[in-house]
């Protein structure tokens, strides 16, 4: 997670905290002792709650951990929305339990309630805020908004993928010392069309000035005139009578037809490539900015989204890397040594994870096939893959429009 972002808090948001806290502390003890008379009048487990109070398990389970949870935010981030709520009022209102726990129960959920409408307008609202108050249930209400948002923009944009992986091999080049070579994987995998009109379009530019450009050629070396060029087709299900290239400046386009639309024209397809970049990267810093690394896009929309570093020993050692997250929507693809770009950066709950030396150790339960890809595209260089160490950013259902990657402070 990124940690280089300010923190300020003013009298306001620190007063709207204090309330925040009351109300949870109300509706905890409010709501836990209408359970604990619940309780008291037979229910002993969690079916017996689902018949007092005529709920299903998961919204029992729910209730019964939010009033138990001690903290009163962690209450508020745990407690059902209110339709659960209300049923739960309603239950507990046949069970004929003493009406000084029913009236405390029933008031402290109007509170809340009202407190949520004046305050914050809905419920996620107040989940985007308590997922910074309460550090420990970030994760779960990013992912819970990042779901929203990639079904939205999916149905939107006509496509989605199940995964978009993108790995870098970083290889000493053969002839200068002061450069590495670089291999870029890139696999989107079950590409599928969500309406009739849905076409997946595969932009590529470059942030290096034109005359200084490194030129992809594919993986057996040669020059390269479209996708069709760097397609490994023993790894894609997509044929290159699919694909139309067009380049306007620096920026290339791919557009990809024919993607299935029902279950009936088949799973997704899988698009697979491979490009290859000569001394495309610096083994020390030099004259040259103080970064180096790779990233990737959140393009098309997709459940998963990986971008691993691939190093042999010699290159970069002992150099963490570091997760860059980029808003790119307005300006753009960014590079890490542009400190204009500070202001777009992402502060998101993902973190880069080691994973381990050789194809083995590098395995994606979201691709099987994965250490092979690895082992063919290292053979097909002359690189030894067991010589190789990994890191991982993995984020499920990334923000459209973001740029994933990781960076690398080179030593002088």
């Amino acid at each position: 997670m990124n940690s280089q972002f300010p923190s300020s808090a003013s009298e306001a948001d620190l007063a709207l905290r204090r309330h925040t806290e009351a109300l949870g502390n109300e509706l905890q003890t409010a709501v836990g002792a209408l359970l604990a008379a619940i309780e008291d009048k037979g229910a002993r487990d969690q079916k017996a709650f689902q018949a007092a109070l005529g709920l299903g398990q998961s919204a029992v389970s729910r209730l019964l951990s939010s009033v138990r949870s001690g903290d009163p935010l962690t209450t508020l981030v745990n407690i059902p929305g209110a339709q659960v709520l209300a049923q739960m009022l309603r239950g507990a209102e046949r069970t004929k339990l003493d009406p000084g726990h029913l009236s405390r129960a029933a008031a402290a959920v109007q509170a809340f309630e009202t407190f949520v409408d004046v305050q914050f307008g809905d419920r996620a609202t107040l989940d985007t805020v308590l997922s910074e108050w309460v550090l420990e249930s970030r994760a779960a209400i990013e992912l819970r908004q990042k779901t929203l948002a990639f079904k939205a923009t999916s149905a939107l944009r006509g496509v989605q993928a199940d995964l978009v992986l993108s790995t870098g091999i970083v290889y000493p080049s053969r002839d200068n010392p002061e450069r590495h070579d670089g291999l870029g994987i890139d696999a989107l995998l079950g590409c599928r069309r969500l309406k009739p009109s849905g076409l997946l379009r595969l932009n590529f530019s470059s942030l290096s000035p034109e005359e200084s450009r490194f030129k992809a050629l594919s993986l057996n070396g040669q020059p390269v005139s479209g996708m069709e060029d760097l397609l490994l087709r023993q790894f894609s299900s997509v044929q290159p009578e699919q694909l139309q290239t067009e380049q306007n400046g620096r920026v290339i386009q791919t557009s990809v037809f024919g993607l299935p639309l029902s279950r009936e024209q088949g799973r997704g397809h899988d698009i697979v490539y491979v490009q290859v970049y000569n001394n495309a990267h610096r083994a020390r810093r030099g004259a040259g900015g103080p970064t180096s690394g790779m990233a990737a896009h959140a393009e098309p929309p997709t459940e998963c989204c990986v971008i691993d570093a691939l190093l042999h020993d010699d290159v970069w050692p002992d150099i963490q890397p570091e997760l860059r997250l980029y808003d790119t929507v307005i300006r753009g693809i960014a590079h890490p040594d542009d400190p204009s770009r500070f202001g777009d950066r992402m502060d998101m709950v993902e973190t880069v994870q080691f994973l381990g030396r050789g194809p083995e150790a590098f395995r994606l339960p979201e691709y099987a096939r994965y250490p092979e890809l690895i082992r063919l595209a290292c053979a097909e260089r002359e690189w030894d893959a067991s010589k190789l160490r990994g890191y991982r950013i993995k984020v499920r259902y990334p923000i459209y429009g973001s740029q994933i990657g990781m960076a690398f402070r080179l030593l002088d």
